[in-house]
């Protein structure tokens, strides 16, 4: 039974010169509605003149890098980062195709929709499932799908959609063949994706990649190597945490009693209350961690809207009072946690899939146990590993991102 997929472009389209090298690097915003009807936003960077990877009027980018954020940060964490590692894949150079990075919101992140009331709001296996959805409406990593290997095709198909930045298509999955199924190897190896993943994201990554391994040319983890994992003997407390603070919070997401009422969110006086609420729960978080007020800046801009507060109506847009967009439930305790056992099955099976592994961490980041430690050293095996300056989000610091870049660069051309 073919099932719909529909995937909308944004309708403005920006370019900016970079000094650096003078790469022009255009920025478009994405839509796409999943199957189950929730809706995911992702922000693109490219050097391909204004073209994106699902543009037949453009050539496609060959080199294709998607970026997963971490716990509720969003697409706009990536805003340094992309434009850098742009900046050190020039199209200009002999031979150099053009290059697309996506940044995916997560479901109840950023601008992305929020998963239904009776849904589980966040497993990361769950959060995996909508990235793949996100891979097969923009056909990547479709030419390694075909035949009997077993690609995604045999989950949701591959849709077929002709859509650029400026119009919108719809697309219909289907799971036969396509024309392109009988690409070259060179294709087929140009097609494959380069991961990134924050934090959240990266065990995402891990999660992903683990399953789906055909699908990645590699995998490179910021403050992150994989899923938390935690005791099988603690599964019955951590269902017991879970099941009390649901019953709590729905008194107040919910409370006149229906699933279709009003959420209560809470009011900041303006933008700049709500950027220094984010860098107040960066400083309460374990370790010593910190967010610089740039990159707390780039991400609360893209997860607030405007409060319905009709006395400031005519505010200006930087004083108007804001909430966050995010789902609230995000922030309670997980219904279920990997154990040990599971997530040293996933680092094996990572390891063995072959695709290269890079670790970046920071020496003010999040604190890891010396398990996780044991065991990213001894199953995972990373390519390569890294100690960098700065903190958990050293990725969106204006003053570490350079140095985070540089080895992302360096991993990727290795």
């Amino acid at each position: 039974m073919k099932r719909t997929l529909a995937l909308l472009a944004a309708t403005t389209l920006t370019k900016s010169a970079r000094s650096i090298t003078m790469t022009t690097i255009s920025t478009s915003e994405r839509t796409f509605t999943c199957s189950d009807g929730v809706k995911l936003v992702v922000k693109s960077w490219s050097n391909n003149n204004g073209g994106s990877s699902t543009d037949v009027n453009n050539i496609t980018p060959t080199k294709k890098i998607l970026c997963l954020h971490g716990w509720l940060d969003n697409a706009a964490s990536f805003n340094r980062l992309a434009p850098l590692l742009l900046d050190s894949f020039p199209v200009s150079d002999e031979q150099q195709q053009p290059m697309e990075i996506l940044a995916l919101d997560f479901p109840g992140h950023g601008l992305s929709g929020h998963k239904s009331v009776d849904g589980p709001p966040q497993l990361l296996a769950e959060y995996a499932y909508y990235v793949l959805e996100c891979i097969e409406a923009l056909k990547w990593g479709k030419g390694n799908n075909g035949g009997s290997s077993g690609g995604t095709r045999t989950v949701v198909g591959n849709i077929n959609a002709n859509v650029n930045a400026n119009n919108s298509a719809q697309g219909s999955i289907n799971g036969g063949k396509t024309n392109n199924d009988n690409e070259s190897t060179d294709n087929v190896r140009d097609d494959k994706i380069n991961l990134i993943g924050h934090s959240m994201g990266a065990g995402v990554s891990v999660v992903l990649v683990a399953a789906f391994p055909e699908l990645f040319s590699s995998l490179t983890l910021l403050e992150g190597a994989g899923p938390l994992a935690r005791n099988a003997n603690d599964c019955s407390r951590h269902v017991r945490a879970a099941c009390q603070r649901r019953l709590k919070s729905n008194r107040t997401l919910f409370p006149d009693g229906t699933n279709g009422g009003a959420t209560r969110a809470k009011v900041y006086r303006n933008v700049d209350a709500a950027i220094e609420a984010r860098m107040d729960t960066t400083r309460r978080m374990p370790g010593d961690q910190y967010l610089s007020e740039e990159a707390a800046r780039d991400m609360v801009l893209r997860a607030t809207v405007d409060a319905a507060v009709a006395s400031t109506s005519n505010s200006s847009d930087d004083k108007r009072p804001v909430t966050f967009r995010h789902d609230p439930r995000l922030q309670w305790p997980s219904l279920q946690y990997y154990t040990r056992e599971q997530v040293e099955a996933i680092y094996t099976d990572l390891c063995n899939s072959n695709v290269p592994v890079s670790i970046l961490m920071a020496e003010d980041g999040w604190p890891v146990d010396s398990w996780s430690q044991s065991a990213v050293k001894d199953i995972l095996k990373p390519t390569h590993m890294k100690l960098l300056k700065g903190s958990h989000h050293f990725h969106a610091d204006p003053d570490t991102v350079g140095d985070v870049a540089s080895e992302i660069v360096s991993f990727l051309k290795a």
